[in-house]
């Protein structure tokens, strides 16, 4: 009878303890849907919501312009199809601001590499002031990782926009200044920034821009800047709006 007892006992502490693992489970599963659900709202309302495996593919799209790891260029020049063979989809754009074409797909010749390694495609021709040394410019922006994942943008800040001068060393970033330089009032440009070209002075207030707001998306930049910056493969991915000139 004891031992029927406890065995009982040890069945209901089993039982409770299941049922309040699966309400903790569903509670987090809920919080978690709504925090998805919240986000896609708010960016999908200026055209910000993007699947991150949509800017992987612009990112696979500059080893077409030969901005790739040196171990992936040594398997295309022993296989040439390996590069002939990529398909379209690598080439796939993304509407990651209000204005971009959604889903523009850009050929592997829009895709320019700078000799510093920067890499970029116009995704729309401006039409106004161009860019160039000594001008002033304000641009919209939106800041991801090389697998995708979203950092920051100005529309989460309200769309205030990001404004320096090109040519100074303390206004953006050098990856931002050079990859700038050409495009047209009124343009977007999508830019592929190795991290020699990124947050090399650091992510504080201050420093060359555009920033991140807030601990978490500062702490991501500074993940990638002290622990991959050295990863063959590893860019910071920009697509600016160049909304003025002076």
């Amino acid at each position: 009878f004891v031992v029927l007892k406890q065995e009982k006992k040890k069945e209901m502490f089993i039982s409770k303890l299941s049922l309040l693992f699966a309400i903790i489970c569903a509670a987090l599963l809920n919080h978690f849907t709504d925090g998805l659900v919240l986000c896609k709202a708010r960016h999908e309302k200026a055209g910000l919501f993007v699947h991150r495996r949509e800017v992987c593919r612009i990112v696979a799209a500059a080893a077409v312009v030969g901005f790739a790891p040196p171990h992936t260029q040594a398997l295309e020049r022993s296989n040439p199809s390996i590069k002939q063979s990529l398909s379209e989809e690598y080439r796939q754009g993304t509407a990651a601001l209000a204005d971009s074409e959604k889903n523009a797909i850009l050929p592997r010749e829009a895709y320019k590499k700078l000799p510093s390694g920067i890499v970029y495609a116009d995704v729309r021709t401006g039409s106004g002031d161009l860019a160039e040394v000594g001008k002033k410019v304000n641009i919209q922006w939106v800041l991801r990782k090389s697998n995708g994942y979203f950092v920051d943008s100005s529309e989460v800040s309200g769309s205030v926009p990001f404004i320096f001068t090109i040519g100074d060393k303390a206004g953006a970033i050098s990856g931002l200044d050079e990859g700038i330089r050409g495009m047209r009032s009124g343009g977007t440009r999508r830019i592929i920034i190795p991290p020699n070209m990124a947050y090399v002075e650091g992510v504080d207030d201050g420093k060359p821009g555009p920033i991140p707001v807030g601990f978490g998306p500062r702490q991501q930049i500074r993940r990638v800047m002290s622990l991959r910056k050295d990863v063959p493969g590893e860019y910071l991915y920009l697509e600016i709006q160049l909304t003025r000139v002076r």
